[in-house]
Parts: structure tokens; C-alpha cells; sequence
């Protein structure tokens, strides 16, 4: 047995108050590449929890059996903060009561001193070691100040030691869904495909936003990008979204662990033998760029009535759901929310009562939007 349990102390954030980063690890490193998965990042999504529970009691049996061949770090629930962030008993985790800050942005960028680290450096003898390790006394010279910044600070040191990065969410009523690089485009398609997700947004190298699987797409990324790496000698890393906030069951779980052990053994941390017949994919995913997503919002309160649902097909001016007034002229008044792309509806609302402004749906499209600016394609939402 090779397991070990990382507990990571982080600041107090009161008298009497200790918060704890818990880390399972398994394997070591050797012939195989190494992963980092983690969950709960944003701490009111909890499908990737219970997911992670079932993999941890697969990885247990593989590890008794000797087939880890690389190193498996799995963050069980990434955002201890959030996870005690109650308001009249319902868990708010999507942005910190301290600051108001989304949880999954402002995570530290590497591309800048990678870049000027690459533009510096004449040897240019090439290696994946050599890079996680430079990148990794990076993040180790960072400093922290409040328990928010050193949670994130801690998770980026954590998963930057590693080839392969997942961060499991969830959205609130939506299909399967995976977010990469496009300097990735090969390997997250193959992820899309072996989890089933139906859908694949592939953002630039300069998305912006500081989202956490940016800590180390934007370090791989610009070695990748210098032509000094391949894709598949660079780290990957990629958000998979699973499904929405309602979907925390065993069965579907239980799969979604099976598949992401899988993609571990097409990247080499497993033994060949660890696995068994991959499933068939059953439909290939469909590319879209991450500047052809629409956030379409709703034009008035009210409550939501929609047309669509996630996974449907869409065309631009399409009648995708209604907003109900309650304090309309008329009863029954209805206000159209209309399509703003050609492409699939992705994301919908859970809870109907709506206001103003509110994202009614999440929508791919193949061409990009009008307004959405280069550098920031990652909404604080």
C-alpha cells in the first residue's frame, strides 16, 4: 500500500476556528505520469464530491493490487471555507462572505514569469520535470495574507507538482460539459468523450479570469506555446463540469469515477491492467470555442418558463424560454428570452423565480459573440 493523508493547516479565520486542507494520495512517482483531482471548489456544487468519494474506494483496491503506476492526489473538498459558509441553512459557496470574490478566480497566473523565464534561459534542453519543478519554486515564493488567498494558494501548490489537473463542478441544471485549453484540443476532446459529456468549450490561451485550472494551463501553456513542448509532453488540466446541482447520485457516480479512471489509464498513471475494456463512446462531442458562449439574460423578474432544455438545439431569434410577470397588466404576461446563437443549449436555471439581469441560459455557438472581449471570456458570476 502506498497511501498517504495530507493535512494542510490554513490560517485561522476567528479565535477558536481551525481550517483544514484534507489531501488523499496514492502511488508514487515513477514510469507513470501524476494527477491531481479535486471537488467542491465552489462549495454549493456537490455531484464531484460524492464522485470522488466512489473513486477514492476504487484507487484504494487498485493501490492494494499494485496498479497505480504513477502518483493519484485527490482534494476530497477543496474550499473548507465555503463548505462553512451557511446563510439560514443553505450553503453559499459560490463567492467568499469576506470579499464578495467568486471562489474559482484570482487564482495565480504563471504565463508572465514562465514567459520571461523562457525568453531568458539559452539552454534549451527540454524536459516536463525540468518545467513542473521551475514552476513549482514559483508558486513556492508566493505569499498569502487572508485564509481565502492561502486556501488558493495551497491548492495551486498542490496541483501544479502534477502532469494532469481536473476540477470537478457542476452548473445548476445543465448537461455534462468540459472546459480546456485550446492548445489541449486532442486530449480534452478525449476527456469529453470518455465522460460522456456531450460538449467541449475550448478557451484561448489569454481567457483571463484567474479560474484555477488557468494555475496551470497558463504555465504549461506558454512553454507549449514557445514550441518548446508538444501537447502531450505539456501538463493538461480541464474543468469538467458535471451536470447540475441537483444530480448527486450513486449510480451516475459511480460511473463518472469509472470513466475519469479511464482517462487515467489512457495518461499513463495506471496500469494496463487496471482497467478493463473501455467503454464505447457513444457520441462525440461537440467543439465549441469558449468566445462563442452566450450568457443570455433575463429582461425582467418573474418567473422562468422555458422552451428549451439542456442539450437541445437552438437557432438565433428562437423562442428559448418566458419570463412570467406576476405584477404584469395583464395575467399570464409573458416576456420572450430569445436565442442569441446558432448552436446547443447548455445550462439552464434550477430555481424559477428570477430577476433582472440573471443568466437564464448558457448557450454554445461556433461563432463568437458580439461583446465578449478577449481576455476576459470568464464571467465572475
Amino acid at each position: 500500500m502506498t497511501y498517504r493523508r495530507l493535512d494542510i493547516q490554513l490560517p485561522s479565520p476567528a479565535p477558536g476556528v481551525q481550517l483544514t486542507l484534507l489531501a488523499h494520495q496514492f502511488g508514487k512517482r515513477g514510469n507513470g505520469r501524476s494527477v491531481y483531482l479535486h471537488a467542491g471548489l465552489h462549495a454549493d456544487e456537490h455531484p464531484g464530491l460524492l464522485v470522488l468519494q466512489h473513486l477514492l474506494a476504487m484507487l484504494v483496491q487498485l493501490d492494494a493490487a499494485g496498479l497505480i503506476d504513477g502518483l493519484v492526489t485527490v482534494v476530497p473538498y477543496a474550499n473548507p471555507i465555503g463548505m462553512s459558509q451557511r446563510l439560514f441553512g443553505a450553503v453559499v459557496g459560490r463567492f467568499d462572505f469576506e470579499n464578495g470574490e467568486n471562489f474559482n478566480r484570482n487564482f495565480p497566473r504563471l504565463d508572465q514569469q514562465v514567459a520571461a523565464h523562457v525568453a531568458d534561459v539559452s539552454d534549451r534542453t527540454n524536459t516536463p520535470e525540468i518545467y513542473r519543478t521551475l514552476f513549482a519554486d514559483m508558486l513556492g515564493k508566493a505569499t498569502a495574507t487572508t485564509p481565502s488567498q492561502a486556501l488558493k494558494l495551497e491548492l495551486a501548490r498542490l496541483a501544479i507538482e502534477h502532469d494532469i489537473v481536473l476540477d470537478l463542478h457542476c452548473d445548476t441544471d445543465c448537461i455534462a460539459h468540459v472546459y480546456a485549453s485550446e492548445l489541449q484540443a486532442s486530449r480534452a476532446t478525449l476527456l469529453a468523450e470518455i465522460m460522456g459529456a456531450p460538449v467541449l468549450l475550448l478557451e484561448p490561451h489569454d481567457a483571463g479570469g484567474g479560474a484555477f485550472d488557468q494555475v496551470h494551463s497558463s504555465a504549461w501553456g506558454t512553454v507549449q506555446a514557445a514550441g518548446l513542448l508538444s501537447e502531450h509532453q505539456s501538463g493538461f488540466s480541464a474543468t469538467i463540469e458535471l451536470r447540475g446541482q441537483a444530480d448527486v447520485n450513486d449510480e451516475p457516480a459511480a460511473a463518472d469515477a469509472s470513466n475519469l479512471l479511464r482517462f487515467l489509464g489512457s495518461e499513463r498513471v495506471l496500469s494496463a491492467q487496471a482497467l478493463c475494456a473501455p467503454a464505447p463512446v457513444t457520441q462525440t462531442a461537440s467543439v465549441f470555442p469558449l468566445d462563442g458562449a452566450s450568457h443570455v439574460p433575463c429582461p425582467c423578474a418573474g418567473v422562468i418558463v422555458y422552451r428549451k432544455a439542456p442539450g437541445d438545439r437552438v437557432s438565433v431569434g428562437e423562442v428559448i424560454a418566458e419570463v412570467v410577470r406576476l405584477d404584469g397588466r395583464e395575467f399570464n404576461q409573458r416576456v420572450p428570452i430569445l436565442s442569441t446563437v446558432d448552436g446547443l443549449m447548455i445550462v439552464r436555471q434550477l430555481k424559477k423565480l428570477v430577476r433582472p439581469g440573471e443568466r437564464a441560459a448558457l448557450l454554445a455557438g461556433k461563432r463568437p459573440v458580439r461583446d465578449r472581449h478577449a481576455g476576459s471570456l470568464l464571467l465572475d458570476f
